[in-house]
């Protein structure tokens, strides 16, 4: 009897072992074939995903169990791929290397005639240093961030800005972020080319200049950070209140948002109107 239950553990731990593989493979453009950079690759809804790093390589743990989920893989500036997990699992097998189409969007153009435009921040200002939050784990796809209200449409943003409250990295590479609204939840990233933030800063104010990248929004919208490096396990907080706008996270590429209690991040933008 005693031997039936090893046995019976054994191929328990055998199987469990052999669910759960790591895929490794690399995004390239489809035309161009250079690589890409900071790519989101994730199982819809399953807070199961990554970032390919700098050099378009990823790895990804798959367990057999989703293998009927949905993986979807996007960037901004090109279009969405989205296969069965157990698709996707095929294809990396027969070729490792992933390749995406650039996607052609209009650029809005903004005309304003005669009309002197007034320059507001919007969100949450604080830069305290006794109320902190930050990222939930430091897992590739990890994501804050916080809806902006705006006065008039259309608004033009100009620079995005958050406080530092404590860093115990020696340097910092996040994404900025910024998505329209879908039932008061981020929907579709509205960008054009990647926004990326780096610095060594161990406290204070960061802002990111975005007036080269010709943001212009007609709605509420919400704007956020993503860790797209592993920095390991040290500690990064920003930041934050009582009042504002509510936190929204989500654990990785593709994964589901969630609102965060009620500390607000000290997440805010300079606009114009």
């Amino acid at each position: 009897m005693k031997n039936a239950l090893l046995i019976f553990l054994v191929l328990t731990f055998l199987s469990c072992s052999y669910s759960q593989v790591i895929y490794e493979g690399n995004i390239s453009d489809g035309n161009s074939k250079v690589v890409l950079p900071y790519v989101n690759l994730g199982i819809v809804g399953k807070n199961v995903g990554t970032v390919s790093d700098i050099n378009g390589n990823f790895k990804i743990e798959l367990d057999a169990k989703y293998d009927n989920d949905t993986m979807r893989i996007s960037t901004v500036g090109y279009k969405s791929v989205v296969f069965k997990v157990s698709q996707f699992k095929n294809e990396i097998h027969k070729n490792p290397i992933l390749q995406l189409v650039q996607d052609v969007v209009e650029l809005k153009q903004v005309v304003v005639l005669g009309k002197k435009l007034k320059e507001k921040i919007l969100g949450n200002t604080t830069e305290s240093r006794s109320i902190m939050a930050g990222f939930a784990s430091n897992e590739l796809g990890n994501e804050i961030g916080v809806v902006i209200k705006i006065k008039k449409s259309p608004t033009i943003i100009k620079k995005f800005n958050v406080s530092i409250a404590h860093n115990e990295y020696e340097s910092l590479k996040f994404r900025v972020n910024f998505y329209d609204l879908k039932n008061g939840l981020p929907n579709k990233n509205i960008l054009n080319e990647n926004i990326i933030v780096t610095g060594q800063k161990k406290e204070g104010k960061i802002t990111v200049d975005l007036r080269d990248y010709n943001i212009v929004v007609e709605d509420d919208f919400f704007v956020s950070l993503e860790w797209i490096e592993d920095l390991g396990e040290n500690g990064l907080f920003f930041s934050a209140g009582f009042f504002g706008s509510p936190t929204i996270s989500r654990q990785t590429s593709q994964g589901d948002w969630k609102k965060i209690g009620n500390v607000n991040m000290g997440f805010n933008v300079t606009v114009k109107y």
